[in-house]
């Protein structure tokens, strides 16, 4: 982790080592990136278009897949608050295919799956997307997998570690 003192020299004097999550530090350890990364962030989870149920199972599949201990701890609660039940988290944990849930989360997991594990996405499950949410929002989903993927190799190669005290509370955003 970054020391503190950089932290502090990226983030401003708003920044507060009790209530900022170790993404948000280590994002600051990376200095003019910081801004672009923090613009990401608001904008995967600012946007009216993007449901916070959806952007969770994303999440919740991408942290599953790519085996990352920090984005499932730090969202698996941001994901109850959302309004994900225990099940449906369950479900989007599970080994193989997503099944039994909301067939919109299914969609969304299998899509997180095949991006992580091939890098792009078959023609059905393209074309069920673009069915289920149109052409622009497919577009927002597609690159909040993007992100998460990006976000999840982040989070393991830099070995962000995990939260020791709860800094996420009811919150449903990692800035809120």
């Amino acid at each position: 982790m970054p020391e503190e003192a950089e932290v502090r020299a990226v983030i401003g004097d708003s920044y507060d080592p009790e209530a900022t999550l170790h993404v948000v530090q280590m994002f600051a350890g990376t200095e003019e990136f910081f801004p672009a990364l923090i613009g990401m962030v608001k904008a995967v989870f600012g946007t009216r278009d993007i449901d916070a149920r959806h952007r969770e199972v994303i999440i919740l599949r991408a942290a599953a897949v790519l085996n990352v201990p920090y984005e499932w701890q730090a969202n698996e609660q941001m994901a109850r608050n959302a309004g994900l039940t225990d099940e449906q988290i369950d479900a989007v944990a599970a080994d193989g295919p997503v099944t039994g849930i909301d067939p919109e989360f299914a969609l969304l997991a299998a899509a997180t799956d095949e991006m992580l594990t091939t890098g792009t996405l078959t023609d059905p499950t393209l074309r069920a997307m673009l069915d289920a949410f149109g052409t622009v929002v497919t577009r927002k989903y597609i690159t909040t997998i993007a992100w998460f993927s990006m976000l999840s190799l982040f989070l393991n190669a830099t070995r962000v570690p995990l939260e020791t005290t709860d800094k996420i509370g009811d919150r449903v955003s990692p800035l809120g």
